[in-house]
């Protein structure tokens, strides 16, 4: 049986650049991991960035793309070849600086001397507007103090337990995060993050104060970092939680399924992404296996 794609993942890059673990699979196409230094199991990535370099490595006829994408935090690597026939198409047609989506697969290679380098196998790219990537760096700067919240919680207990994260408020899978960060990377400089998710929220804010160019007299509004809401519309939420209610049998429903049926309900792939990510991160839903999606 094929394996299914796995949910896409928001991470700053500041965050998936230090990464420096990963998880592969013993079994032949397992998938690869990368576990953040925030605790974030990572396969697929979403991100919202400016394209600011391409080169192509290849030749004409064969093009391999080297992209560089930026973040306010700081820059995702992208490498798109033969494989990836969609990116490969939309960066030949694209232009430096250009604000893209990106979906795209963790890619990582280490040097002979460890030295551990991440960067992104792109699935599909797109052109961007700003309120995407405002959209974006606030969903993902809300997962990301989820994550730090619990890491620096994890780092005050011996052992760091999951439950006992939990019983403190945090969600369920920054809970997780936070004991794997502290089991792979011990005590961790948080600053990094931190500043990275502050400087992020700021380009939001400073560009939610501005009409046009010129500063605006009303204040910018307040941006939700931890349980006050999400950029998911709560309707959209509740059709898509109900549509894998309907699709879950014993052991829950193929990704692939919901797909289908949010797409039927005017749900596009992006939306639901979105959604999926949520409502795991609020433990709604969970997926006890690659490809499926099972309602707690």
């Amino acid at each position: 049986m094929a394996r299914m794609r796995e949910v896409a993942r928001r991470v700053f890059a500041v965050e998936y650049n230090r990464s420096q673990h990963e998880d592969r699979g013993m079994e032949e196409n397992a998938p690869n991991y990368i576990i953040t230094p925030l605790g974030a199991i990572v396969n697929r990535l979403y991100f919202v960035g400016v394209m600011m370099n391409k080169s192509n490595t290849g030749s004409e006829d064969s093009p391999q793309y080297r992209v560089e994408v930026r973040d306010p935090t700081g820059t995702f690597y992208l490498y798109a070849g033969q494989y990836q026939p969609q990116a490969l198409n939309t960066i030949a047609n694209l232009e430096p600086p250009a604000l893209v989506g990106v979906v795209g697969k963790v890619r990582t290679f280490v040097k002979e001397d460890g030295t551990f380098y991440a960067s992104v196998k792109p699935e599909v790219i797109f052109p961007a507007e700003l309120p995407l990537r405002d959209r974006w760096i606030v969903e993902t700067a809300r997962f990301t103090i989820e994550r730090l919240k619990a890491v620096k919680d994890a780092m005050g207990q011996d052992p760091p337990s999951v439950d006992s994260l939990v019983e403190k408020g945090h969600p369920n899978r920054a809970a997780s995060a936070g004991v794997n960060a502290v089991g792979l990377y011990g005590n961790l400089d948080l600053a990094p993050f931190s500043e990275g998710v502050k400087t992020a929220l700021e380009l939001v804010l400073e560009g939610r104060g501005k009409d046009n160019g010129h500063e605006t007299e009303e204040h910018p509004p307040s941006i939700p970092l931890e349980n006050e809401g999400t950029g998911t519309s709560p309707d959209v939420k509740e059709r898509v939680l109900k549509i894998i209610n309907e699709a879950s049998g014993e052991k829950g429903a193929l990704y692939r399924d919901i797909i289908t049926s949010c797409e039927k309900s005017g749900i596009d792939k992006i939306q639901l992404e979105e959604t999926i990510q949520e409502l795991l991160d609020e433990g709604q839903i969970y997926e006890p296996t690659i490809g499926i999606i099972k309602p707690i």
